[in-house]
């Protein structure tokens, strides 16, 4: 960082925190809020359950807006949501839903069958992104207001499970299907235990507790989410009792936090994973190439894949990039219950190996034409230099793109870098304008959304939207899709888990798509002004960011917490925010931990 940048930022910073301050302020007098602040450092992508794709996105959503089914806590098991009861008939085509008596909205209006059978036939018949794997061959019947009927035109293995985000007839009955692109879903009315109050772009998100809630008012008044994009900032503030969780705590740090007393620090295993992903658009579905971009021709040859996936050490980056946290991957991870994530065997793994990628290259008549390290592609075409997108939002892009360009080039493979944030990112995966990146996601209970994702109907094809998009290796192969239809419907589990494994066998010898590393997601809180955090699941998961985050409505105050400028209280954040500015601005603006990505609780979340 220049010094002109260095004081622009520093500008900056102290016209946000004057804002900050009066804001907050006014705020503070008003209340003496219980305040829970979480630092996190990956910025809302939307609002809209329909269509978002990061970690916080639906961090917020668990918290704002409740399911006609739950998941308990400790191991997932499906439990009573909106609905109390439930029954199957039909063969198990019916499940008739039985809601719990007077249920509200949070603005005061009734929660009733109505929401749900709309929420359902809308995402249906719309396509809705975070929606379609559960709800694309259901229809919703409301025959009175505490009465949900779903009729399954197959055999669901997921039912009686209906875990999509319910929203507000009400509200979005006023927002038509072109409407729904620009509509930024910040009216805060919702079911969940707690509501948007506040989001300040960049600097944080506040929701406050529902006082409608179907469980019960939370003991909790507030929770700010406070962005950093500082990762010693974020780890001080923790120590220093300004925040009171961590979300996405580098690994650099998280062995030190380990000993500080009264830091509680939590590797939780839910199926995250990261991926080197590539291009490998081949012609179908058909789409507009003039406003498409097109990968690099070697991409679409399985030899030079195939060559590339010999070229990662897996081990070297999670021991050297990541700190040693982390477990060298194979296959793709689509579900928190590792039984569905095959083991590929040792003679068909795609081992670190560089003189068997250079052979393979030799073999394609991949030559380096006019000798000058890269090659060619053959008959003496042009350097083959693959365009490598870079999270700006992840510490971890950065090395692993050093360890990785470096082996390519050791291959005569060229890369050029580009760097974005995560919602310019999808955009960029979406027009096809890439070669190569590397992301992750964070898979939920059922493996049927992850699976979904890299189907042929999922390769971009709309021009008018990039901002929403899955398939993020242009992958269609039509037998995975007959698989994937298999098992959508199978409901012996074992016939299932079989179909699933074979479906991600063949994704892997595919060599489109590069599972790195099988990633825990790191994170700390204090233990000193709340007790009740929940694992989900018990003793393996992560204490926030988890599938259906029920820590927090379970957390109780400890001692003099009602004091609304205690240490991780609004003003604690503002004052956080002012420590993160300075950390900024004297040591450079370094990156926050990984945020994965992910798609509706019935959809995987992209960390």
């Amino acid at each position: 960082m220049t010094g002109r940048r260095r004081i622009v930022t520093a500008a900056l910073c102290g016209a946000v925190g004057l804002a900050l301050l009066a804001g907050v302020g006014s705020a503070a007098h008003k209340a003496n809020p219980v305040t829970l602040t979480v630092g996190f450092g990956q910025d809302v992508d939307t609002f809209l359950p329909a269509t978002g794709v990061l970690v916080i996105d639906y961090e917020i959503w668990n918290l704002q807006y409740a399911t006609l089914t739950d998941k308990a806590a400790g191991d997932f098991k499906t439990i009573p949501g909106l609905a109390s009861s439930w029954k199957s008939s039909n063969h198990g085509k019916t499940w008739t839903y039985t809601l719990r008596p007077n249920l509200k909205w949070s603005d005061g209006q009734p929660l009733t069958s109505a929401d749900v059978a709309y929420t359902i036939n809308r995402a249906r018949a719309e396509a809705w992104l975070n929606y379609t794997s559960t709800v694309g061959s259901i229809k919703a019947f409301a025959p009175n207001p505490r009465t949900v009927v779903l009729r399954s035109s197959v055999p669901d293995p997921k039912l009686p499970t209906m875990d999509v985000y319910i929203i507000p007839k009400h509200v979005y009955a006023k927002v038509s299907k072109k409407g729904l692109t620009k509509y930024t879903a910040q009216d805060g009315v919702g079911s969940g235990p707690f509501t948007l109050e506040k989001y300040v772009k960049g600097q944080y998100i506040r929701m406050k507790a529902n006082p409608n809630y179907w469980g019960g008012k939370p003991a909790i008044d507030q929770i700010v989410f406070r962005l950093f994009t500082n990762e010693d900032a974020k780890v001080f503030a923790l120590k220093k009792g300004e925040i009171d969780a961590a979300q996405d705590v580098p690994a650099s740090a998280f062995t030190d936090l380990a000993k500080v007393k009264g830091i509680v620090t939590v590797q939780g295993q839910q199926g995250g994973f990261d991926e080197l992903g590539l291009n490998t658009y081949a012609g179908k579905p058909l789409r507009d190439t003039s406003k498409f971009g097109a990968p690099n021709p070697a991409l679409k040859d399985l030899r030079f894949r195939q060559a590339i996936a010999h070229s990662i050490d897996k081990a070297a980056i999670v021991s050297r990039a990541y700190n040693g946290i982390g477990t060298p991957a194979d296959a793709l991870s689509p579900a928190a219950n590792p039984e569905w994530t095959p083991k590929i065997p040792a003679a068909q793994r795609y081992d670190f190996n560089l003189d068997k990628a250079k052979k393979l290259l030799d073999q394609g008549g991949y030559k380096d034409s006019d000798g000058n390290g890269i090659r060619n592609l053959p008959g003496g075409g042009k350097d083959i230099v693959l365009r490598y997108l870079v999270r700006s939002e992840s510490v971890y892009s950065a090395p692993t793109a050093q360890f990785i360009t470096s082996w390519l080039k050791q291959i005569g493979i060229g890369t050029k870098i580009s760097v974005f944030n995560d919602t310019q990112l999808t955009s960029e995966i979406g027009k096809g304008a890439y070669d190569m990146f590397v992301w992750g996601w964070t898979p939920f209970v059922d493996p049927d959304p992850e699976l979904s994702y890299f189907k042929c109907d999922q390769v971009a094809v709309d021009a008018k939207d990039f901002t929403n998009y899955y398939n993020d290796a242009s992958w269609c192969d039509p037998v995975y899709d007959k698989l994937y239809a298999q098992q959508h419907v199978e409901l012996n589990h074992a016939k299932r888990v079989a179909i699933v494994h074979q479906m991600l066998t063949r994704m892997y010898r595919f060599a489109g798509y590069n599972i790195i590393e099988y990633s825990p997601d790191l994170q700390a809180y204090r233990t000193d002004r709340f007790t009740g955090w929940l694992r989900q699941p018990a003793n393996t998961g992560p204490v926030i960011f988890s599938n259906t985050s029920p820590s927090y409505a379970s957390l109780e105050p400890i001692k003099q917490s009602k004091a609304a400028m205690a240490p991780g209280g609004i003003a604690g954040g503002v004052l956080l925010l002012l420590l993160g500015c300075f950390v900024a601005v004297g040591g450079g603006l370094g990156r926050d931990g990984d945020a994965r990505r992910v798609p509706a609780r019935s959809a995987s979340r992209r960390s």
